[in-house]
């Protein structure tokens, strides 16, 4: 089964995505169109590095060339960044004796997963026990990190309900540190266990302070991350992430899919990790063992296929933004029991109403 004809011929870059070899038939326009849908869609980078690190690179038009090298240089820059960021990281938490996990983005840079190549992230996520995080918070403010302005309710929300504190921003060099104490909102109505998924996380070779999870806890959390939150302006990127963690893990463990069939029934994510491999098949032909992919796709399977299809304004598909609206109010609806929700809303609907304070002459 394929996607729609309609999204495929509409957008290059789906097109490319399903099969690289397209591109050898590609319009001067089409190239143009596909870099842009790239662009736009926060993966750049990551098709500069495959497109220029493969028989395709003579396929490229002259007028592309320079931009894609450009990628390169700046996605090799930003990877030493983040490499940067994590010794300071560590430094300033040299007294922190508990297991310091990351997630996410930092984690595929510190295990040189492919998965990192090309990938560029707005911050670092890290993930300690919540009887920790106070103390990893402290440390991380003398360190130079603190949390910006934020409304009292906003603060509460993240303390009490949330699975992380404020985002914090360095002082001098403006990086931002996700602070987490659980892989899911506590909250969310689908019951994740997240602690023995943090429980089961094990040192990362050759570092001194960072953790890791287990490899399918890896993509598991990638597709709990892709699956139970409501914003999709990077999915599509973050759904080629869950594509090549799988291709890298299978191939390297013949029991890979066995495995991950074993731990996301234990943990709770059975249903999102088939969705969200049943995604990854559609855009990426990722060869999942048929038992982790969803036989027929429901109605919100449907509704994020269009939300993390192409956002270019020359190729966004019909229902994108309903898609996008319908999804919002689902993330809230597992995220918050109806009481709270109805608190949350009534909050935000009174904040919205409030008027604009202006800034003293």
């Amino acid at each position: 089964m394929n996607l729609s004809s309609t999204m495929v011929e509409a957008s290059p870059l789906t097109r490319f995505l399903r099969d690289r070899g397209v591109v050898g038939s590609f319009s001067a326009e089409e190239w143009s169109l596909m870099l842009a849908e790239a662009r736009h869609a926060g993966m750049l980078a990551r098709i500069a590095r495959w497109i220029l690190g493969s028989s395709m690179a003579g396929s490229v038009p002259p007028c592309h060339r320079d931009s894609l090298a450009a990628a390169l240089v700046h996605s090799a820059a930003f990877r030493r960044d983040v490499q940067r960021e994590l010794r300071s990281i560590s430094s300033a938490l040299v007294h922190v004796e508990a297991p310091i996990l990351l997630l996410k983005g930092a984690s595929y840079v510190a295990l040189g997963l492919p998965a990192a190549d090309g990938r560029i992230f707005s911050d670092i996520d890290l993930l300690v026990g919540d009887k920790q995080i106070r103390f990893v918070e402290s440390e991380l403010m003398l360190g130079g990190w603190i949390t910006g302005e934020i409304a009292a309710y906003d603060d509460r929300y993240y303390r009490q309900w949330s699975h992380e504190i404020p985002p914090m921003t360095h002082t001098r060099r403006g990086t931002t540190i996700d602070l987490h104490h659980s892989l899911v909102m506590p909250t969310c109505r689908i019951a994740v266990n997240s602690s023995r998924m943090v429980n089961d996380a094990v040192p990362i070779a050759g570092s001194e302070r960072f953790w890791r999870l287990r490899d399918e806890d890896i993509l598991l959390h990638a597709a709990a991350h892709l699956l139970l939150n409501g914003e999709f302006d990077r999915g599509l990127r973050d759904l080629w992430d869950i594509d090549l963690l799988y291709r890298h893990f299978s191939s390297g463990s013949a029991e890979f899919a066995e495995r991950l069939i074993a731990r996301s029934a234990e943990v709770g994510l059975e249903a999102i990790v088939r969705q969200a491999l049943y995604l990854a098949w559609r855009f990426f032909s990722t060869p999942a063992d048929d038992r982790l992919l969803q036989r027929e796709p429901t109605a919100f399977v449907r509704l994020v296929e269009k939300a993390v299809s192409s956002r270019h304004p020359d190729t966004r598909i019909r229902g994108q933004a309903m898609a996008d609206w319908l999804l919002m109010v689902r993330e809230l609806s597992l995220r918050l029991p109806p009481n709270l929700l109805l608190i949350h809303l009534v909050h935000k609907m009174w904040v919205g109403f409030q008027p604009v304070k202006r800034a003293q002459a």
